[in-house]
């Protein structure tokens, strides 16, 4: 009996922690602000995290099955599908006839810090998706959603109740996605 307990008190010490936790009072704070991510896979859609960048050891797709339902759906409503919102988006982004995928995830490099990125991947039918675009950064804070913008652009949000966005297109000029300069208020 002691030695099954040991060897249960060990797995446990050698599992990985959940991809979410929360630290701070939900009451008060809105659960994405409060989200420490943890990613856990070694490769997003079949591209190893090194292939991304030379210096990921981890990267996971943000997924909606990867995050608590009761955050998902406080009372009882899926406030992402609400706002029109999802971790991965797709479209022909760049107008051609490629299929593409944008998604959004958390990274973790070697050296252990952690940050957001967005990736938009060419989906062939068959084989590996290629990456067409990646943007990564640092951050404490590794939330961040998606919408499809009416004009083939991507919307990215490290929010889901804020106006913080930014809003990345195809620049046929340039022959690559750019992110687009903020709309000026009158």
């Amino acid at each position: 009996m002691i030695a099954l307990c040991c060897w249960l008190a060990a797995a446990q010490a050698r599992a990985e922690p959940a991809f979410v936790t929360i630290e701070g009072d939900l009451k008060t704070i809105a659960w994405w602000v409060l989200a420490n991510f943890h990613p856990f896979t070694t490769e997003v859609r079949g591209i190893p995290a090194r292939e991304i960048r030379k210096s990921w050891c981890k990267a996971t797709e943000f997924r909606k099955d990867l995050i608590p339902r009761e955050l998902l759906f406080e009372g009882g409503t899926d406030a992402m599908a609400a706002a029109n919102m999802s971790f991965a988006v797709e479209g022909r982004f760049d107008g051609t006839a490629a299929k593409q995928v944008a998604l959004v995830g958390v990274f973790e490099e070697c050296s252990g810090q952690k940050g957001r990125f967005i990736l938009i991947l060419n989906q062939p039918a068959q084989g590996k998706p290629k990456i067409r675009f990646v943007n990564a950064l640092r951050t404490d804070h590794q939330f961040g959603a998606l919408q499809k913008g009416d004009d083939d652009s991507i919307v990215a949000w490290t929010c889901m109740e804020c106006d913080n966005f930014s809003v990345l297109k195809w620049d046929r000029k340039k022959r690559k996605f750019d992110w687009q300069a903020a709309p000026v208020e009158q």
